[in-house]
């Protein structure tokens, strides 16, 4: 199987040293593992995310990695907003004092592998679900260094590994077997696909023609010809970016999923479909007004067929 990019080796040492009363004590407590019902499975507190992290426990876990003193490198002062009527589909918010705005939100949930279209005796595998991931800098505007992806109103932090790396552990303290998303758009599974795998093979190959048909040209370009309808396969029929859900496996069975043979087989089958990148349809569709202003660089200019004096730039 294709292979996934391991969890830093500095946060699986932090991982090993954070203790259960590290994560589950308030500020003002210092309770035991069985006070904090992480002796015993039957008197987990209904005040613990996933019955193990408290508000201040998920903070000092954070800052224990280092993720917030990141963060506020680059926006400034930050507070961590945690929400959960239900423990077990926690919202996560990281909330920028400067810019009144959220820097990270997310929403996560504990499910099985039956939703993500895993069958058999994986079909009651326990998944960490990430619902929605969001991740921006509000500090920043877009350039032509750094266009704006399809779905993005702000830069983002460029630290989107390091918090997926972080989630990759907590699905591992909470007794999942992995973790599951399904991305929202051809960019985001660009973004996942360091450490995720698509559940089926077939969509796993099609990602992969995607990011061959556009081998050569800039990534943020690509994802805007995909989200544009711009990809032709052989027939010149459109081939858009179907939204899949994604594992980043944690347990010897769920690796096994990505080896077997039917799942590699039908990624070969996929991934050899030739797919071209229509240049015309995507000088029609492109969103300009959506840009940073200024001429783009020669080489985005002379493929986009830019022309300076058009109307339609004037942004």
């Amino acid at each position: 199987m294709p292979r996934t990019q391991p969890v830093n080796t500095r946060y699986r040492r932090i991982y090993q040293h954070l203790s259960g009363a590290d994560l589950g004590a308030s500020e003002d407590q210092a309770l035991s593992l069985e006070e904090l019902g992480l002796g015993d499975a039957k008197n987990a507190r209904v005040d613990l995310l996933f019955g193990i992290y408290s508000p201040q426990g998920m903070e000092r876990a954070l800052r224990a990695y280092g993720l917030l003193e990141r963060v506020e490198e680059r926006v400034g002062p930050v507070e961590l907003r945690v929400q959960f009527q239900d423990p077990y589909r926690p919202r996560i918010v990281v909330w920028s004092r400067r810019f009144y705005a959220p820097v990270a939100d997310l929403c996560l949930r504990k499910t099985v592998g039956a939703e993500v279209g895993l069958g058999d005796a994986l079909a009651q595998a326990p998944l960490l679900y990430v619902d929605s991931l969001l991740l921006q800098n509000p500090a920043r505007s877009f350039d032509w260094n750094r266009p704006p992806l399809p779905g993005q109103n702000h830069p983002g932090l460029s630290l989107a590994g390091q918090l997926l790396d972080l989630l990759l552990l907590m699905a591992r303290r909470i007794g999942a077997e992995a973790l599951a998303l399904v991305p929202s758009t051809f960019a985001a599974a660009c973004v996942y696909e360091r450490r995720f795998l698509f559940v089926d093979g077939d969509a796993q190959g099609r990602f992969l023609a995607l990011k061959g048909a556009g081998q050569g040209r800039p990534r943020w370009l690509l994802a805007w010809a995909v989200e544009l309808g711009c990809m032709r396969d052989a027939q010149g029929r459109p081939v858009p970016f179907m939204p899949n859900p994604m594992l980043s496996p944690l347990s010897s069975r769920l690796i096994q999923h990505f080896d077997a043979r039917a799942w590699d087989d039908a990624l070969q089958v996929a991934a050899r479909q030739p797919l071209t990148l229509d240049e015309d349809v995507l000088q029609q569709r492109f969103p300009w007004e959506r840009m940073p202003p200024g001429p783009p660089p020669e080489r985005v200019a002379e493929l986009l067929g830019y022309d300076p004096l058009a109307p339609v730039m004037a942004h």
